[in-house]
């Protein structure tokens, strides 16, 4: 159930693979594209992914633009954010260069050659083209790892897209649950839909996270969620992505949170930890005497207190140590010890 991106290790108990989301904040730039590359490696992401898209062979001329994109026609707005093939080469070589991994979605099916050909490390498959088997197929074959965003995708055509990509050979594959609003209203997370995939699926699963801010960070990684996106902007910047981005800062953070997340989840196992072993003495209680006790009383419940510390029986064996005889002589207050218990006394020895 896991799996690797650009040499970094996906799966439960691998830190949070965080991929920082270009989208259009690079505005149709390389220059700022590269700069957000540097930028994202120097605030711990693991990867950079890109868009891969002409707006004539993803729109038609009269689709209309969703609310959350400042123009007319979405055809016209896309066309400026366009990155040719050069572009891509130059962002995976940078990504390269920095450690990172470089993702793409491609949004046609010449563009995902493109990507195979320019050295892509994994492919995603955007919410919107969940239903797009064809895409899905394509990018399966290739043999990269391949992720399925299912924003708006009910969990019927989440199991479809899952089922056509592993007969079309996607043995490296993983779901992000997501939530298709820019940003996403408070209480319209969802976020338990991330155990949701990786029940029904048996996958690695993640978070693309289109909130206002970072807060489902923590209950991502504890819900399970093993890959997080998030998009990306230099600081300034108000980008039709600005509501639902992190700038370096605001992304360097949510790593460390994360790490901090997965260090407090631990190991699962119930025992006293190191952390807390120096307090168990002066925490638990044993037996002690309420009075002083001399060699031949038996012991009544009387004679016994429970009190901190613990250096003697636990309290656990009251009853047993009630109406055996005393064989040595014991101050008021003192612990009563494990040979004044028959039962060890008889397997030290002990008359």
């Amino acid at each position: 159930m896991s799996f690797e991106i650009g040499g970094r290790r996906i799966g439960p108990r691998e830190p949070l693979f965080t991929i920082a989301e270009l989208g259009l904040n690079h505005g149709g730039s390389l220059e700022r594209a590269l700069a957000m590359v540097d930028a994202a490696a120097a605030a711990g992401a693991s990867a950079v992914k890109l868009q891969t898209f002409r707006a004539e062979e993803l729109v038609s001329a009269e689709c209309p633009a969703p609310a959350h994109v400042p123009d007319e026609s979405l055809r016209h707005f896309f066309r400026q954010f366009e990155l040719d093939r050069a572009a891509h080469i130059a962002v995976a070589e940078r990504a390269a260069g920095q450690g990172l991994a470089f993702i793409a979605t491609p949004f046609s099916l010449p563009a995902i050659d493109m990507l195979v050909d320019v050295g892509a490390d994994a492919l995603k498959i955007a919410s919107g083209d969940l239903t797009f088997d064809a895409l899905i197929a394509a990018a399966a074959s290739t043999g990269l790892p391949l992720i399925l965003s299912t924003g708006m995708a009910t969990l019927e055509e989440t199991a479809h897209a899952v089922s056509v990509a592993r007969e079309h050979g996607a043995s490296h594959l993983s779901v992000l649950h997501c939530v298709s609003s820019y940003p996403v209203p408070a209480g319209s997370e969802n976020l338990r839909a991330i155990q949701t995939l990786s029940h029904l699926f048996d996958l690695p699963v993640g978070l693309s996270d289109h909130a206002a801010d970072t807060s489902a960070v923590p209950v991502a990684v504890a819900l399970g969620a093993t890959l997080y996106e998030r998009h990306f902007m230099m600081p300034g910047d108000t980008g039709v992505d600005g509501a639902v981005s992190s700038t370096p800062e605001q992304f360097a953070d949510l790593v460390a949170l994360a790490a901090r997340t997965q260090l407090a989840l631990g190991h699962g196992r119930r025992e006293c930890l190191p952390a807390e072993a120096i307090n168990l003495t002066a925490s638990r209680r044993a037996l002690h005497t309420t009075r002083a006790l001399a060699p031949g009383h038996r012991i009544e419940r009387d004679d016994i207190t429970v009190l901190r510390p613990s250096r003697g029986l636990s309290p656990a064996l009251a009853d047993q140590l009630i109406g055996t005889v005393v064989t040595r002589p014991i101050a008021a207050g003192a612990p009563f010890l494990g040979h004044d218990l028959p039962s060890v006394r008889d397997q030290r020895g002990v008359a």
